[in-house]
């Protein structure tokens, strides 16, 4: 592949389990394969049973595991009760050192929202350095519906958030509109 392609692997996929072994397994398996970046899905179900100190134990594990590799760590926004949940999810992924924060992994009923995006953006901003980046994946399925988001990018993060180093999408699904637009 050229350079300027970064290939991405998933650990702990879909299912978010709290099983360090397991996803640190995965993500050695993801290195040795040359991979560029992890995409590991936090605990979140751990998390909505109050087990922040564990997923926050479990985040630092795979970020120090995944090294030089980026990481992204998927919240699963969608599943979270509540904003509180969804700022805190967040807060744990920053705390770890993650590269970007992930709305979804597409395969929930609810992907990514915009509620879940404003506090998640709003997470970021006032985490402050080093700058992570936002990637809102699933259920973005047209080039309107993905303006919202860099909108939201914009107000929260500023003008200078919008590369692909700070803002990603999950474009599986947007593709085709971005083809026909």
């Amino acid at each position: 592949l050229p350079a300027s392609i970064r290939v991405a692997a998933v650990a702990n996929f879909p299912a978010g389990d709290l099983d360090a072994a397991a996803t640190l397994a995965e993500v050695a398996a993801i290195k040795a394969s040359g991979g560029d970046e992890v995409d590991v899905v936090l605990p979140y179900r751990a998390l909505m049973d109050g087990q922040a100190a564990e997923c926050a134990s479990f985040l630092q594990q795979v970020r120090q595991a995944s090294r030089p590799l980026a990481l992204k760590v998927i919240i699963e926004s969608g599943v979270l009760a509540s904003p509180e949940q969804i700022a805190q999810a967040t807060r744990l992924a920053l705390a770890a050192g993650a590269d970007f924060v992930k709305t979804s992994t597409g395969k929930t009923p609810i992907s990514a929202t915009l509620d879940a995006a404003t506090v998640m953006l709003h997470e970021i901003a006032a985490y402050g350095a080093p700058a992570a980046g936002f990637k809102a994946s699933g259920g973005i399925r047209t080039v309107e519906q993905a303006k919202l988001y860099l909108d939201l990018a914009t107000a929260n993060l500023g003008a200078q958030a919008l590369t692909p180093s700070r803002m990603r999408f999950g474009a599986s699904g947007l593709l085709d509109d971005i083809e026909a637009v």
